[in-house]
């Protein structure tokens, strides 16, 4: 942990203060991933009204009900399989400076490459925005989703929680 950031850990309360962090990657459109799935994307008014009632693991329904419709978190890119989301790329954080990835695959469908199809597809649906994909130092599917993608490094991001 930088000096720095144990300076500020303990300006905020020392030992109460959580420190978690984890690597954070450029991504550079086009990306490409083939995947053999159908993607359902936020961009095509029947994939939305299709996907709607398919609510994800996790996702209570206001914040669906939001993603689906085109707010906060589109755009976005989904797979489903046998009537349920399998995986999902949406917008974590959409700001002037850039958008940030934030990705979710079932249980039962991790380790298919579904994480890293529904991202490249994302990245292509911001153009001209600077875009990002972070996760965290333990979350090691989501770190092969980043090499999988080719996705650059770009150095290590830090979360302070008190």
């Amino acid at each position: 942990m930088p000096g720095a950031l144990e300076a500020c850990r303990a300006l905020l309360g020392g030992d109460s203060v959580t420190v978690s962090g984890g690597p954070s990657y450029l991504v550079t459109p086009p990306v490409r991933y083939d995947a053999p799935v159908d993607m359902l994307r936020s961009d095509e008014p029947a994939h939305t009204a299709l996907v709607h009632p398919l609510r994800a693991e996790g996702w209570d329904p206001d914040e669906w009900d939001e993603l689906v419709g085109g707010g906060e978190g589109a755009p976005w890119a989904m797979i489903v399989e046998n009537g349920e989301v399998a995986a999902l790329c949406h917008t974590a954080r959409l700001t002037p400076a850039g958008a940030e990835a934030g990705t979710w695959t079932s249980p039962a469908c991790r380790g298919r490459g579904y994480a890293a199809a529904a991202t490249a597809v994302w990245a292509g649906m911001l153009p001209g925005i600077r875009l990002f994909y972070s996760t965290s130092a333990d979350n090691h599917s989501s770190q092969r989703v980043a090499r999988r993608l080719g996705l650059r490094p770009l150095g290590w991001f830090w979360k302070l929680t008190a």
